[in-house]
C-alpha cells in the first residue's frame, strides 16, 4: 500500500481551506460613484465649493463631484440625459425638464435673487420698448418678468418681439441683436455699471423663482442615504458661510480663480430650518412658499403651451431628506 507523504496531506488541507474560505467570503462592497452636481457662477451655488474645501462631504460619507457649467441652461439637457445627477435650478426649468425625466426637489437653495430687465442706453423707460426686441429664454417662466416690464410701460407682448437668448448673453447682445433683455446677477449689475438701463427689478423673499436643489428621481430612489448625507454637509456649509463670511468667500474665490472682491451677495441662502418652513405652509407672510412658487410657474407654462398638464407637485416636492 502506498502511503501519502505528510507534506502532500498538508498541501491538500491548505488548498481546501483556501477554497472554502473563498466560497464563504462576501464580495467587497462596491463604492457608489460620485454624485455629479451642477453649479454655476451664482452666490447660492457656491456653498458646494465651501462644503468640498472643508471636507464636509467626506465627513458625512458621501462622494460628490461638483460640475461647473458656464452657461446655466446647458446643465438642463445634461440633467435629463443623466450626465449629471442633480443641480440647482429655477422652478420653471425643473417643471419643463420633469416632463420627460422624473425629478425630485429636495431642498431650497436660495430665494433666486433679483430678476432684471435691462435695456440699451437709449431705452430709458419700459414705454420705450414699443417695437423693440426683448431677449429672454423663450418658453420659460422668465418671460413673466419681460411681460411685467411691458405692463409697466402700458404695453403688451404684441407690441414687441421676443428673441430667444440665454441670460448670460444678454449684456453683450444689447444694442446688437436685442434692445432689452432678461438677466440676473452678476451679469445685470455689471451691465448697468457699464451703461445699461435698469427697466425692471423684482424678486427677493417674495420671488416666484427660488433656486432649488434637484436630483433625478432614479438617483434619489437608489441612493437615499447619499442624498441625506449631501444635505447634511450642505446645511453645515451654509452655517459656516454665515458664521465665517470672509473665510468662506476666500474659499469660493480661490476655487473660482477670482478675487473675493469680485463676489457679490446676489441672493439670500436658506438654512435647514427655513427649508422646513418653505416646504410647509409656515413660511413668513412676506415669503412665497415652495408649493405656491411652483404652482405659479406651472400655471404660466400651461397657459403659454410649454406644459401640457398640471404636474403632481406633491410628488415632485420632497422634504423627507431634510435633516
Amino acid at each position: 500500500m502506498q502511503i501519502m507523504k505528510p507534506y502532500r496531506i498538508f498541501s491538500i488541507f491548505f488548498l481546501a481551506t483556501l477554497i472554502l474560505s473563498a466560497c464563504g467570503a462576501s464580495a467587497p462592497e462596491t463604492e457608489n460613484p460620485p454624485l455629479r452636481v451642477e453649479y454655476t457662477f451664482w452666490w447660492g451655488d457656491h456653498t458646494m465649493l465651501v462644503a468640498q474645501e472643508l471636507g464636509l462631504f467626506e465627513k458625512h460619507n458621501v462622494n460628490v463631484e461638483p460640475t461647473f457649467y458656464e452657461v446655466y441652461s446647458d446643465a438642463l439637457p445634461a440633467l435629463a440625459a443623466g450626465t449629471i445627477d442633480g443641480g440647482f435650478f429655477g422652478p420653471g426649468d425643473v417643471l419643463l425638464t420633469n416632463i420627460n425625466t422624473d425629478l425630485k426637489v429636495v431642498a431650497v437653495n436660495d430665494d433666486g435673487g433679483f430678476n432684471y430687465i435691462i435695456g440699451s442706453p437709449e431705452i430709458q423707460t419700459p414705454a420705450d420698448l414699443r417695437g423693440k426686441r426683448i431677449g429672454v429664454p423663450l418658453g420659460t417662466t422668465y418671460e413673466i418678468f419681460a411681460i411685467r416690464a411691458l405692463e409697466e410701460g402700458g404695453l403688451t407682448r404684441g407690441d414687441v418681439t421676443f428673441v430667444d437668448i440665454t441670460v448670460e448673453d444678454v449684456p453683450a447682445a444689447l444694442g446688437n441683436t436685442i434692445d432689452a433683455g432678461y438677466t440676473w446677477d452678476p451679469f445685470a449689475s455689471d451691465a448697468i455699471e457699464d451703461g445699461a438701463t435698469l427697466l425692471l427689478k423684482s424678486g427677493g423673499s417674495s420671488t416666484i423663482t427660488p433656486d432649488v436643489l434637484v436630483f433625478r428621481a432614479d438617483v434619489v430612489q437608489q441612493r437615499p442615504d447619499d442624498i441625506r448625507a449631501f444635505l447634511s454637509a450642505w446645511f453645515e456649509a451654509i452655517e459656516f458661510r454665515y458664521s465665517n463670511p470672509e473665510e468662506a468667500n476666500q474659499i469660493i474665490a480661490t476655487a473660482l480663480g477670482i478675487s473675493p472682491s469680485e463676489l457679490s451677495e446676489d441672493a439670500y441662502i436658506f438654512n435647514a430650518q427655513e427649508n422646513v418652513a418653505l416646504f410647509s405652509n409656515e413660511s413668513p407672510a412676506d415669503t412665497v412658499n415652495l408649493l405656491e412658487a411652483f404652482t405659479t410657474n406651472a400655471n404660466y407654462l400651461i397657459n403659454n403651451g410649454s406644459l401640457g398638464n398640471q404636474p403632481n407637485l406633491i410628488e415632485l416636492l420632497d422634504a423627507s431628506f431634510l435633516p
